[in-house]
Parts: C-alpha cells; sequence; structure tokens
C-alpha cells in the first residue's frame, strides 16, 4: 500500500510527455500512457471500452466484455493500435493494427466497425464543444449509435476526449467512465489486464477496538489524532499493522490558474494506479468552500489479490497555492469492521 501512495505522489510532481489529440487543446494535458475505461450499456452483454493514449499519433482503443456464464458465453477481447494525422483539424486515420484475435463468423467485424465509428463521434463532439475547463459541461446532441437523442457530459479530469457519461432521453446512463489511469512503462499491464473494477464486498463481522491512548501526529502545520496501535514508518507516514495507511504531505502548485490546478491534482489523484483500478463511477468530491479545502473518497480495486482498499484524501490550499496533503488508505475487510473508527480519523485532520 505504500507503493501505492508514493506512486500517486510521484505522478503529481513528475509529468510525461503530452499527447495533443487533433482538432482541440485540452484544458488539462494528457500525458503519454494515459488511458481511460467506459461502460458500455449499448450492449446486451456486459462490456467496456478502453481508450489509450501513447503519443500525439497514436492510440489503442479496447474492447472487452467479461465471461458470462448464464449467457454461456466467453470473455471477449478486441483491440485496435491506430494512427492518426497529429497536425489534422478533424480526426483523420493514417493506420491501424488489430492487436487481437478476430473470430469468423461472429459479431467481431461489426465490433471492429462500432470502435471505428466511436474514436470519429468522440473527436468530432470533442472538437465541437470547444473548451472543456470544468469538471460539468453537459450537451444535448443526437448520437445515432446510443439510440437518438442523448445528454453528453464532459469531464476536463477524463483523459483524451474528455467524455465522462452520455445518457439517454429515459435518464439511463449507456455510456460512463469506470475509472482512469496511467501505465508508467511497456511493462506497466494495467491498461490491457482491465477486465472491471468492482469486487463484491466481503462478508465481515463487526467488531470494536479497545480504547487505546490517543495521540497527536504531525507533518509541517497539519496533525492527525491517532492511537497507539499507530506505528510511524517515516516523518509523515504511519501504519496500522498492515490494515491502514496514513501520509500527510505538500504538494507544490503545478498550475497558475487555479481551476486548471485543482482539476489536474484531482485527476492526478484520481487515476489507476498500476495493477489496481480506482472506481470513478463511485467516487465523492466535496469541496468546503470555508476551509478551501477538496475532500476525495473512493475505492481501488487491486485485480492481483482481489482486495478493495477504500481511500479518503484531503487537499487544502495552502499559502503557496499548492495543497497541504492527507491520506488514508485502508483494506476494505479492516474498514467494514469498524468505520466508526477510520471516519473518527478523518475528522480528527486539521
Amino acid at each position: 500500500m505504500k507503493k501505492l501512495i508514493l506512486s500517486i505522489i510521484t505522478s503529481i510532481i513528475i509529468s510525461a510527455a503530452a499527447v495533443a489529440l487533433p482538432g482541440f487543446t485540452s484544458f488539462i494535458p494528457d500525458s503519454a500512457g494515459e488511458y481511460v475505461y467506459y461502460r458500455d450499456s449499448s450492449f446486451t452483454r456486459e462490456s467496456y471500452i478502453g481508450i489509450l493514449g501513447y503519443d500525439d499519433a497514436t492510440i489503442q482503443i479496447r474492447y472487452f466484455a467479461p465471461q458470462d456464464d448464464e449467457a454461456k458465453l466467453p470473455a471477449k477481447e478486441i483491440a485496435i493500435l491506430v494512427t492518426v494525422d497529429p497536425k489534422a483539424d478533424v480526426w483523420t486515420m493514417t493506420g491501424e493494427k488489430i492487436i487481437s484475435t478476430i473470430l469468423p463468423d461472429t459479431d467481431d467485424t461489426d465490433i471492429v466497425n462500432y470502435l471505428h465509428d466511436l474514436l470519429y463521434e468522440f473527436s468530432a463532439r470533442r472538437i465541437s464543444a470547444v473548451a472543456v475547463e470544468t469538471d460539468s459541461l453537459i450537451l444535448d446532441q443526437d448520437f445515432a449509435q446510443f439510440g437518438g437523442r442523448v445528454t453528453l457530459t464532459f469531464d476536463a479530469r477524463i483523459p483524451l476526449f474528455n467524455i465522462k457519461s452520455i445518457t439517454d432521453e429515459k435518464g439511463t446512463k449507456v455510456f460512463d467512465c469506470v475509472t482512469i489511469g496511467t501505465i508508467k512503462s511497456s511493462e506497466d499491464k494495467s491498461f490491457e489486464a482491465f477486465t472491471g473494477v468492482t469486487a463484491p464486498k466481503p462478508a465481515v463481522t463487526k467488531e470494536t477496538r479497545k480504547a487505546a491512548k490517543a495521540k497527536i501526529c504531525k507533518f509541517e502545520n497539519r496533525q492527525v489524532t491517532l492511537d497507539e496501535g499507530w506505528e510511524q514508518k517515516m516523518e509523515n507516514f504511519w501504519t496500522l499493522g498492515n490494515d491502514s495507511l496514513i501520509t500527510m504531505s505538500v504538494l507544490p502548485k503545478v498550475a497558475e490558474n487555479q481551476l486548471l490546478n485543482d482539476l489536474y491534482v484531482q485527476r492526478k489523484l484520481l487515476e489507476s494506479t498500476e495493477g489496481s483500478y480506482t472506481d470513478f463511477q463511485n467516487c465523492e468530491i466535496i469541496y468546503t468552500q470555508a476551509k478551501d479545502s477538496y475532500k476525495l473518497v473512493s475505492t481501488s480495486f487491486f485485480l492481483e489479490s482481489k482486495a478493495s482498499v477504500y481511500l479518503t484524501k484531503i487537499l487544502t490550499r495552502n499559502n503557496d497555492g499548492g495543497f497541504d496533503y492527507f491520506s488514508i488508505s485502508t483494506y476494505q475487510t479492516a474498514y467494514l469492521k469498524n468505520p466508526s473508527y477510520f471516519d473518527k480519523i478523518v475528522k480528527s485532520y486539521k
């Protein structure tokens, strides 16, 4: 878990080469390796669409449907590597390579064509939106692939086309962002290994922790109230056995434009890290104007261990225009045994 926190902080401070898709300029510059996954409910089976940016001219789009035992359908994957003209004003493909197996006498060819159409449509609609400089730009449009009249919600924190969701006339989300992330190297298989972000909650028996002597833990001008069960590992790291980890740090200002700064940091804190996937659909972001502070609450699913981690992160603006940063990460099994204990810790931070 310590590796998870360190990688998040590093990703905010260190920026990779930028990726700029043709026809528009992103408010938050996309970095090489950033990706987004959507749940696509226009299919009759559970289906996901992922888009990954390599550089200005190369992206990958991937369709994945998990095995459906009830319908007796095997898992299906279709992935296409696409090159485009980065200097064009519109989406202009210059080449493609199908990097998965296409089965004959199936709907695989239809899915390939559907993925092509999505890229053209997403580009055209993002260009028509002109500027996406907020976490919620809502536009009503016709979209044949999703049944006609729809509502598109754009969010600058979503990489690449900034599309967060598509909702039909009945108010049903037919296309919805489920996670965002960044692959860190060619060895990072997080994009191609994605199979979904949610895991069933474990059966947990509630328990009450024995009272322990409270202690104030400080870093810079911030503090949190813990107890003797916590062990300080570094100047700004504390652990509760293998169950939970707390870190406090200072995040520098990354942009003079305050809105850009805030949305950029939020994107980085909500991005999935190697081997895990943040549940973007169900994350909660609360802004408190009196404190000029953001509280981000999310869950991250670890693919290898099948474990989930609850994360609460607090960003409080400091005098330098950056943020004082607090984070507590707790395995789901530990949190569910005694949620009030961990919630009390969060409330004690000041």
